[in-house]
């Protein structure tokens, strides 16, 4: 069965550019989704889409065409008035309150893709953290992102348009026959096409020996000089991948290993003390421990713990606890344990580390009695 377990909300405002200068991305909302769908399968081990939003004043000058191409996708497109078309905030309220909604009301979703470069959705990513979400930030490459949202959001990505091939190019797509692209006869020549050549090949032969022959070495040296620079390349690009980026050569699937996960508890949390407790219990089955090692080995944000922890024990709730945040719970959970918290600012996500690697920011464990006070 298809597990539909990903949201997607896109602030279409934010994508134009705003009314103002308003600028049509050139770029398919099918092509947008498939990447969506491809990053959160990637990182998250997401399933495919379950619900997917536009927000936009859909009436404005020159929306009309792009709003059938959102349709024609499967995106639902909520039509957002604003007292004024300068008013670029109109949609964020409305797109906040949906997105609350649905993280509120539809337990199977899990992965929330915001599609927007604005730093007023900050607020709203650390909400769905609160809730146990991974959230995955997203707009065109070419526009310029809130930093504070690009570190908050679990990852985020860079929407690639796809270069408009010239006219000549297209002219087989829309021919009825598949083969026509081979039995368009080439334009017949004219006698100016031929004259140019022949002045040409005059000219080469006119040509002296000695010449054609320097022509020739330096031909012969070129390869051997581009040869040479891409094995440097390929010398040198290995290494710089295993160095940067070693989580991606992973590729683990968090999603499919949480669904491995048998039930462990199956009751609520009462207490900060219970939570903590039914937390060490599910920490201690075999499953739960391979996941959270894997993780911490990789730095993992929480939302991707919360995978697990929800599998193991499904009525298992920060605020039902009355522990706050996951983030504060799991410092309190976490104490005594292998595993612990780190973050390398407060703009930042914390994620989930071993103890004994001692790594930088690593966060300090709560008390009870720091729960009960609210420290942070």
């Amino acid at each position: 069965m298809t597990n539909r377990n990903v949201a997607v909300f896109i602030d279409a405002e934010n994508l134009f550019k705003g009314y103002g200068k308003l600028e049509i991305p050139n770029i398919s909302m099918e092509q947008i989704l498939e990447q969506l769908e491809a990053a959160a399968a990637r990182e998250a081990g997401a399933g495919d889409i379950a619900l997917a939003r536009a927000y936009a004043d859909w009436g404005a000058l020159g929306l009309e065409d792009y709003r059938r191409d959102v349709e024609r996708a499967g995106v639902e497109t909520v039509q957002v008035f604003s007292v004024s078309k300068a008013e670029k905030n109109a949609a964020d309220i409305v797109l906040v309150v949906d997105c609350l909604r649905a993280a509120g009301d539809l337990d199977q979703l899990e992965v929330f893709v915001i599609v927007s470069a604005d730093g007023d959705f900050v607020p709203l990513v650390r909400r769905l953290h609160e809730l146990d979400k991974y959230v995955i930030g997203a707009t065109l490459a070419d526009h310029p992102v809130n930093n504070v949202l690009e570190r908050e959001v679990d990852q985020y990505v860079p929407l690639k348009t796809k270069p408009v091939p010239p006219a000549a190019a297209l002219q087989p797509l829309f021919s009825g026959d598949p083969t026509s692209a081979r039995m368009i006869p080439p334009a017949p020549r004219t006698r100016a096409d031929h004259k140019p050549e022949h002045r040409a090949e005059s000219k080469v032969e006119s040509k002296p020996d000695s010449r054609a022959d320097h022509k020739a070495d330096r031909s012969a040296e070129q390869p051997s000089r581009r040869h040479d620079r891409s094995s440097e390349k390929k010398a040198d690009q290995p290494r710089g991948r295993r160095q940067d980026s070693p989580r991606r050569s992973a590729k683990i699937s968090w999603h499919d290993l949480a669904k491995e996960i048998e039930v462990v508890h199956a009751a609520p949390a009462s207490s900060p003390d219970d939570y903590k407790a039914i937390v060490q219990q599910v920490l201690a089955d075999p499953k739960v421990r391979s996941f959270a090692d894997k993780l911490a080995d990789q730095g993992g944000p929480l939302p991707i713990l919360a995978m697990a922890l929800k599998a193991a024990a499904p009525r298992l709730s920060p605020s039902d606890a009355r522990v706050g945040s996951l983030s504060r719970a799991l410092r309190f959970a976490l104490s005594g344990t292998e595993y612990a918290l780190a973050r390398e600012s407060d703009d930042v996500q914390p994620v989930l580390v071993r103890r004994s690697a001692k790594p930088a920011g690593m966060m300090t464990d709560l008390s009870l009695d720091d729960i009960q006070r609210g420290v942070q």
